[in-house]
């Protein structure tokens, strides 16, 4: 694997994972899925942790092997990455609030 396969694959991962999770385009497809999808296989459209691993699962097997153990490393992967750029996110959020209320 070279280093640019994995910042890829930590991209699209991240990238995918924040898709579903908090974008307005997918907002009709997440509430039509509410109501219809057990509330414990819909909470894996909200949580990044639980998201991050099956978007990890599906990057590793398109971008980087289709080794079982790869794929399987890649969905923990997934999950660290995902829920590493989300705190990450709010992280710069809340700084900006704190900023421009504090100054």
């Amino acid at each position: 694997m070279t280093l640019g396969a994995f910042f890829l694959f930590c991209l699209a991962t991240a990238g995918m994972t924040h898709i579903i999770i908090e974008s307005s385009l997918l907002e009709p497809a997440r509430e039509y899925l509410r109501g219809r999808l057990p509330p414990k296989i819909f909470s894996i459209l909200e949580c990044y942790q639980c998201c991050g691993t099956w978007c990890g699962f599906l990057c590793g097997f398109i971008l980087l092997s289709y080794n079982p153990f790869v794929v399987l490393a890649c969905g923990c992967a997934g999950s660290f990455v995902s829920v590493l750029t989300a705190t990450y996110l709010e992280y710069l959020t809340a700084k900006s609030v704190i900023d421009t209320h504090g100054s």
